[in-house]
């Protein structure tokens, strides 16, 4: 029997040390804060030749003999940089940033002046710095687009023929991705463009100028590449070694960690505004604001102060779970609902989903996130779909361009389409709301979001609201069938007791019509109604019942809210109404 345990022990023992030899060794992923740290190298390379530019030496040429291709390419690309600035001075402008922009946990390095220009981008690969992509030409531009993207142009010039190639491109782990590689030669003595090309798996073909309009159409929306708020809110905070600058230790600190502290900082931010200005902002004048223990947290402090500057100074909060995950999103929210940014919860720590600042976004009755980007030239409107699993998607989107066609974007692919299919998809699917209803209406008519304010007024808003009239307009288009129809309704406040007031509600509906006897002239016909209430306060509420209209009324610093409960008058529908200071001088702008 001993000698058969014996045994037994000896295969046991054997066994162990086979299996032992085979375990794997245990790869730790080190710490942000780690990863930062193997830039160290380049960073004193890049401060040395910096100090060495601004001081007036003569630059040394690396040399590379002794040093394999990943070590030449980062010491070639951070002398070409500084060497590229005839002025000493000029370097003082050059810093540089760490972000993530593919979302992998892996920082990326990113050398780049104080105007967010990019001039190379670093990243790590098996824990050593690589070159993912350099463009320090200042015949070239190398910039931020949205999240982690970038645009970059090379331009040369020979025998008076200059060729321009575009790059759209991204991070992708350790390396560069290339989204679409096109471009344009020019004949500068003959002014006249002698090629148009596409390059796609290293084959160059050509273009017609069509199809190179609507490939370069996003990189000449960002004007003025490198002073872009776009590539503001996309580039990381900037160190600048030549200059030393002392932060004060009693700053306010950026704190996103829940969403109390995220309210409160937003708080903080919003008095910011009184002396913001966009290009000072562009110029970093405002990034010495704050403290902020992450570049995350800075990240956060930039979008937030840009959606702030172009929000109402009346903002507001709620906590609801938009997507059925069982974990409530923070909505930020102004008094008439137009959502302005959205943090979301993962693994207990707030991440931002998005921020909206001169775009509308709305919610409709099915869960999805509309995003209506309306200016001067373009009109562009994006479906996503923020689902349980926390993925934020686009389903698609709708663009009327500058340029008089209209695009789909749909599964990652972009096509032109016809004017009949973009109203079609537009009307029957995109906007999910009734009229009278806009957009921001139909967010509280349809959510479970409460407006709650950040802050309590300091004035009395029954007082304030009664020497104001109120406005609403409405297109009716749908409704009514007609063109051009639409609807003005005014509200105005008189005899204010403690207990009740008058309220007045003037309602117009005017059609109009092109008249067949003059070219581009409308013909009006309007009708006007006049409906009197009297409002009581009733159980901490303001209410009013007559004419066949039953409903109350919310007062906010800049917006009244119609809460229409029961309605036998067409002229009042079911839901949330909301009007605005009525001000002449800006409907006629």
């Amino acid at each position: 029997m001993n000698k058969y345990l014996s045994f037994l022990l000896c295969i046991f023992l054997i066994l162990m040390a086979v299996g032992c030899t085979h375990l794997p060794e245990q790869q730790t992923q080190k710490s942000y804060k780690e990863q930062k740290a193997l830039y160290d190298d380049i960073i004193s390379q890049y401060t040395s030749l910096l100090n060495a530019k601004h001081n007036g030496e003569e630059l040394v040429v690396p040399n590379t003999e002794n040093m394999d291709a990943r070590q030449s390419a980062i010491s070639e690309t951070l002398y070409g940089i500084v060497d590229a600035y005839k002025d000493a001075k000029g370097v003082e402008n050059l810093g540089y940033g760490y972000k993530d922009f593919d979302g992998n946990g892996t920082p990326e390095l990113i050398i780049l002046t104080k105007y967010t220009s990019i001039r190379a981008i670093f990243t790590l690969s098996d824990d050593q710095p690589i070159l993912l992509e350099s463009n320090y030409d200042f015949g070239s531009d190398f910039v931020f687009a949205t999240k982690n993207r970038f645009f970059m142009v090379r331009r040369t010039v020979s025998d008076n023929i200059e060729e321009a190639t575009f790059y759209t491109c991204r991070v992708s782990g350790d390396k560069m991705a290339y989204d679409a590689i096109y471009g344009k030669v020019y004949d500068q003595d003959k002014k006249e463009t002698i090629e148009v090309f596409r390059i796609v798996d290293g084959n160059r073909t050509p273009i017609d100028e069509d199809t190179f309009r609507a490939l370069n159409r996003e990189y000449q929306k960002a004007c003025q590449p490198g002073y872009s708020d776009l590539s503001k809110l996309a580039a990381p905070r900037i160190h600048f070694p030549l200059v030393n600058g002392v932060i004060d230790s009693d700053l306010p600190v950026a704190d996103f960690s829940d969403y109390a502290a995220i309210r409160k900082t937003y708080l903080a931010i919003s008095t910011c505004l009184e002396k913001f200005k966009s290009f000072e902002w562009i110029e970093g004048k405002y990034d010495n604001l704050f403290s902020f223990p992450s570049d995350r947290s800075f990240e956060y402090y930039t979008r937030l102060l840009y959606t702030a500057y172009h929000s109402d100074h009346h903002m507001g909060y709620d906590e609801v779970d938009l997507n059925g995950d069982g974990l409530d999103e923070l909505v930020l929210m102004n008094e008439n609902y137009r959502i302005k940014a959205i943090f979301t919860q993962k693994d207990g720590v707030p991440v931002l989903l998005d921020t909206f600042a001169y775009e509308t976004c709305w919610l409709d009755d099915k869960g999805f996130i509309h995003v209506d980007n309306e200016q001067i030239y373009e009109l562009e409107y994006n479906l996503y779909e923020f689902t349980s699993n926390g993925e934020y998607k686009l389903i698609y989107s709708i663009l009327a361009a500058d340029n008089g066609k209209r695009y789909l974007t749909e599964n990652g692919k972009t096509e032109e389409i016809t004017f009949e299919k973009s109203l079609e998809l537009y009307y029957e699917d995109y906007c999910r709301y009734s009229e009278p209803f806009k957009p921001y209406e139909q967010t509280r008519n349809v959510s479970n979001l409460l407006y709650t304010a950040l802050t309590e007024a300091t004035e009395d808003m029954i007082k304030v609201a009664a020497d104001k009239t109120w406005h609403k307009y409405a297109n009716l288009e749908k409704t009514t069938g007609k063109d051009l129809a639409c609807s003005n309704t005014y509200v105005t406040f008189e005899n204010v007791t403690d207990t009740q007031m008058d309220m007045s509600v003037k309602y117009t509906f005017t059609f109009s019509y092109p008249d067949p006897s003059r070219d581009h002239y409308l013909l009006d016909d309007t009708t006007e109604s006049i409906l009197r209430f009297t409002v009581r306060k009733e159980d901490n509420c303001i209410v009013f019942d007559e004419n066949g209209v039953k409903g109350r009324i919310e007062f906010g610093q800049k917006y009244l809210w119609l809460v229409i409960d029961e309605s036998s008058d067409q002229r009042f529908s079911v839901g949330n109404h909301c009007f605005e200071i009525y001000s002449p001088q800006d409907l006629i702008s």
